[in-house]
């Protein structure tokens, strides 16, 4: 997406190293504007003049760098990009290299095969799995929640403060059927994952690991029984009852 930019981004990424860097790309072409933030290393904001032009331009997409990785979205990048409403971009740079450009919120983007997808936090996690595990099997749409690496450690609750407002409702072990979905604790203070329910006592999940961007963390089918011990509830989506 956006190919012909992707050279110039990358260059411009390396030169603002150590601080975050970021590019509008319009129906004009792709202009890096000023990073305003008070925080330039951590984060990125833009002027309200520049964001005024581009949008007056055509605004198409949003780009910002990651100094010393990882090209993944943040909790505020995810909250950005579905108030933009269009795709955003993150390449990622320690001075040296980059990334290749990672896009999400791409309307219309083909979806990554269910089972054999790296780890990607926010994008591709066991939330992203979930997600479209349900809308590609049984065309049920769910919210994209914002969230943080590592959230189970940092304050938030992902799946227990949003199951009821994304249609689901709790139900026993011995109720599960396939297409419900499973909760697990390991080593958390809340549930910290996530899975389906398949034909056959399989589960389909995404494990991670200690990195939020993992190529070699694949989603996975497997038998859903060394999951057992560490799942603390079962769900049903309401769009499913009989």
């Amino acid at each position: 997406m956006f190919d012909q930019y992707a050279e110039e981004i990358r260059a411009a990424a390396l030169e603002a190293y150590p601080l975050e860097a970021v590019w509008l790309i319009t129906a004009d072409g792709c202009r890096q504007v000023p990073n305003v933030a008070d925080d330039p290393a951590a984060t990125f904001r833009v002027a309200s003049r520049d964001m005024a032009a581009a949008q007056a331009a055509g605004l198409l997409a949003v780009v910002h760098s990651h100094p010393d990785y990882p090209d993944c979205p943040s909790e505020a990048d995810m909250r950005g990009q579905q108030t933009s409403g269009m795709p955003w971009g993150i390449v990622a740079t320690d001075g040296e290299q980059t990334t290749p450009i990672r896009w999400w919120g791409v309307e219309g983007a083909e979806r990554a095969p269910l089972v054999g997808r790296g780890f990607v936090h926010g994008i591709h996690d066991c939330y992203g799995l979930i997600r479209d595990y349900y809308a590609e099997e049984l065309d049920v749409v769910l919210p994209d929640v914002p969230r943080s690496w590592e959230w189970w450690l940092a304050g938030q609750d992902l799946y227990q403060d949003g199951f009821a407002a994304a249609g689901f409702r709790r139900i026993s072990a011995e109720e599960a059927r396939p297409g419900d979905m499973w909760l697990a604790q390991l080593r958390s203070p809340v549930p910290s994952h996530g899975g389906v329910l398949l034909e056959h006592g399989l589960a389909l999940h995404h494990p991670c690991g200690r990195f939020a961007v993992d190529p070699s963390r694949l989603s996975v089918r497997e038998p859903l029984g060394r999951w057992l011990p560490y799942i603390t509830h079962w769900m049903r989506h309401t769009s499913q009852d009989p």
